[in-house]
């Protein structure tokens, strides 16, 4: 059965990308080793703190005896998920001179912080398509923006109230994506989630699953055009994750999807 990757994408887009940098031709070496030094930074996942140390014997064991029940990457927590985007913000906006790197970490660091108060909502939906939630439902989207401002201003009352104005301001425009920084986190947002998935999931996913990742990744590009190539790498390399699971090849996978994705110039043909 074909695969399908025809859905319109109503998450808010840049609405005038003329307004970012003309994306500038990267070297293959430059992008792969790019790649490389992200999904290795993500090592630091595994890393626990307090571990092994005197006093704290019995949470050890229990670490230990969770890390047995589930494999390498464990779920990550959204402050987890929060950090490894700053750090990816801090390699990969080096190509983006326009960029204040600066601004764009406080977004970073900031950007998912109202889900101490809303949850990490699911962009998947019980079907497995999103066409149901924020990913591809306009009015989905619309909902969850609101839910999001208001939680915005749940947080920032919490504050002390000389800190509330610069949160307040830093947590609206990672939402609305009004400028060139917000853009360009949200990129990066959805690389992360690509590479996460990359990581844990080792090809292993079902059609559903696969047309849902590469569509909603996708946005990546669409946000910021200057990581087009970063995404064709991190894509490449999972459909030859997927390929090599279900012993086909990356060729035929190809074959199944839809034009919607193969059109787009940034991406360079699979062997």
């Amino acid at each position: 059965m074909p695969l399908s990757l025809a859905h319109d994408d109503s998450e808010s887009l840049p609405a005038n990308e003329a307004d970012q940098e003309a994306p500038r031709r990267l070297s293959e070496l430059v992008v792969r080793r790019d790649i490389d030094v992200v999904l290795w930074s993500m090592n630091l996942h595994k890393v626990r703190r307090f571990f092994h140390q005197r006093f704290w014997e019995s949470e050890t064991r229990d670490a230990e005896y969770a890390s047995r029940l589930e494999s390498y990457p464990r779920l990550e927590s959204v402050a987890e998920h929060c950090w490894h985007v700053a750090d990816i913000v801090l390699l990969l906006g080096r190509h983006f001179t326009m960029l204040d790197r600066n601004q764009c970490l406080r977004l970073a660091i900031l950007h998912d912080k109202m889900e101490m108060l809303t949850g990490d909502q699911t962009p998947v939906g019980r079907d497995g398509t999103g066409d149901s939630t924020h990913a591809f439902n306009p009015s989905k989207r619309v909902a969850k923006d609101l839910t999001e401002r208001e939680a915005i201003s749940e947080y920032v009352s919490r504050l002390p109230p000389d800190a509330r104005s610069e949160q307040r301001d830093l947590l609206v425009e990672a939402l609305s994506g009004t400028t060139n920084e917000s853009r360009f986190v949200k990129a990066i947002d959805k690389l992360q989630a690509f590479c996460f998935v990359l990581l844990k999931k080792r090809g292993s996913l079902e059609d559903k699953h696969l047309e849902f990742t590469l569509q909603y990744s996708l946005k990546a590009p669409m946000y910021w055009t200057g990581l087009g190539q970063h995404y064709s790498e991190i894509r490449s390399r999972f459909l030859t994750q997927v390929a090599r699971r279900r012993g086909t090849s990356v060729k035929l996978i190809e074959a199944q999807l839809s034009q919607f994705q193969l059109d787009l110039p940034f991406l360079e043909p699979l062997d």
